[in-house]
């Protein structure tokens, strides 16, 4: 029994036991505030599983605290574990069963807590597997020792002058105390659900208030406009409807997967918040990048999100797609300024850059609208992915799909910047589909999901034939063939590619928005 004497010793005395209710009672505070602030209850599976797990802990302990520490406390009873045990699994094994149910939902809030808060954190996926193999057997073990009591107990209590002892010693079969027991259990039971009740009460109040306020619209790369009122968070508004939208912290302010770029309405956003600020200075972001789950707009605003939707993390700031380290077939899309060296020389710095990130907002804003993925960002040029996550037909469509709205785009960023440009931006493209491999490229905590084949070589390749053949697109066969797309009335050309003994049939696009609308 030394082991009792311990536990007696700890957690029954002054400070530890102070220490165990004031972590309790902020816990619980800090869960209610939570609760509060939450904007919406769409979440995955793992927060609704901590969430309700949570708020059931207090329900399923509180016959346990009443029968164990206030009766031993009220009463001056010896704590003595065959007391317990033979409470819980023989005078009366529901309350046995609710104690390791109340012992298995703790753990596994606990653990989730600890895994959200350290999945983003550099070093915990190599941590991973002794974490995990101390999740299963810390809990396994204990109960195998509730068991090995629970029979000793049971054995033990075969023994009628044995049982009637520690019965009456526990005070097992006291009415009165039961009834006691039980009015108390109730009376928490009501003020818990009460404070419950008054947060959702508040939250209701909060969004009447809020909709008298007015609401602001945000706009998608989709074309999706979201109206939401004002407090919300651009994670809330995704969320809301429906648009897929990566947050691994679950809209904590700590991975920085949730960002996005401001397109437009930057000027009158609130500056970010400290923790916020903290977060963007680790990767040196842009002033008009923030996170989606801090950023709470008080006006219209236009946003892409810099993640796709299927990221996972890895090890640090690893980004780990659902597809990725596989053989697929995608079509791969290269982007590349015409002219570009004399488009920035004579330029600040400051203004090419800015003059770049514009570029890369208006025709990496077409790639995503239509489901692809802008991959990389190559100086004065762009590659983009489509099919990560979708059929090779689709991805061909969606490739094909993209080209008149980044020339769009393009057409309309060159009349909103024409004072800066001393003549409008012109590109050229090349789209080509085949196999690659989807894996991640890197060096310790850089690492980015890209493809590596020969089709990114071709892809690459029609592009710089859009300056030969002085045309805005070159497109293979095989994108067209793939799509279900007619591109037979395009002017044709057989080209032999380095590495390649046949030649490669391509199609010549002069003015891409007279093909694709």
């Amino acid at each position: 029994m030394w082991g009792a004497e311990i536990h007696e010793k700890v957690w029954h005395g002054a400070i530890a036991g102070s220490a165990l209710y004031t972590a309790l009672s902020i816990h619980f505070l800090l869960a209610l505030l939570a609760l509060y602030q939450r904007r919406t209850f769409r979440m995955g599976w793992g927060e609704i599983i901590r969430l309700v797990f949570g708020f059931s802990i207090v329900p399923l302990l509180v016959h346990h605290y009443l029968a164990a520490r206030w009766v031993y406390s009220t009463y001056a009873i010896a704590r003595r574990y065959d007391v317990t045990l033979l409470a819980y699994f023989t005078v009366n094994p529901f309350y046995g069963g609710r104690q390791i149910l109340v012992l298995i939902v703790a753990w596994i809030h606990g653990c989730l807590g600890i895994h959200y808060w350290l999945r983003h954190r550099p070093g915990y996926r190599k941590l991973t597997p002794v974490l995990l193999a101390s999740a299963v057997l810390l809990p396994a073990l204990a109960l195998l020792g509730v068991a090995q009591g629970a029979r000793e107990v049971a054995r033990l209590a075969q023994d009628p002058t044995w049982k009637a002892s520690v019965i009456a010693q526990g005070h097992l079969a006291d009415a009165a105390l039961g009834a006691r027991i039980w009015d108390l259990e109730l009376t928490i039971y009501c003020f818990y659900a009460a404070a419950i009740g008054l947060v959702f009460f508040a939250r209701d109040v909060r969004q009447t208030l809020g909709r008298r306020r007015g609401g602001v619209s945000i706009t998608y790369p989709n074309g999706a406009v979201v109206r939401i009122q004002k407090g919300l968070s651009v994670l809330d508004a995704s969320r809301s409807a429906r648009i897929p939208h990566t947050s691994i912290c679950g809209g904590r302010g700590r991975c920085s997967t949730c960002r996005v770029r401001v397109l437009r309405g930057f000027e009158g956003l609130p500056p970010p918040r400290q923790y916020e600020a903290a977060v963007l200075a680790k990767f040196r972001a842009a002033p008009s990048v923030r996170l989606a789950c801090q950023l709470r707009p008080t006006g219209d605003i236009t946003v892409l999100p810099l993640l796709p939707p299927n990221i996972a993390t890895a090890d640090g700031g690893r980004n780990t797609a659902g597809s990725s380290d596989v053989e697929r077939f995608v079509a791969i899309m290269f982007i590349d300024i015409r002219a570009s060296t004399a488009l920035v020389e004579k330029r600040l710095p400051y203004d090419v850059i800015f003059l770049l990130n514009h570029f890369f907002e208006a025709v990496g804003g077409a790639v995503a609208a239509v489901g692809g993925v802008p991959n990389q960002f190559l100086g004065d040029g762009m590659m983009a992915i489509f099919g990560m996550d979708c059929k090779p037909r689709d991805a061909c469509r969606q490739a094909l799909a993209a080209a008149g709205p980044v020339f769009r785009r393009l057409r309309e960023m060159n009349q909103m910047l024409a004072a800066d440009l001393p003549e409008p931006i012109n590109i050229g493209i090349g789209i080509h589909a085949g196999n690659v491999i989807l894996g991640e490229l890197g060096y310790r905590e850089r690492y980015l999901l890209t493809a590596i084949g020969d089709t990114v070589h071709v892809a690459a390749r029609l592009q710089e034939l859009t300056k030969e053949y002085a045309c805005q697109a070159v497109v293979s066969d095989i994108v067209g063939e793939m799509a279900g797309v007619e591109l037979s009335g395009l002017p044709t050309h057989e080209i032999h590619l380095r590495g390649r003994e046949a030649p490669q049939t391509v199609r010549m696009i002069k003015e891409v928005e007279r093909v694709f609308v």
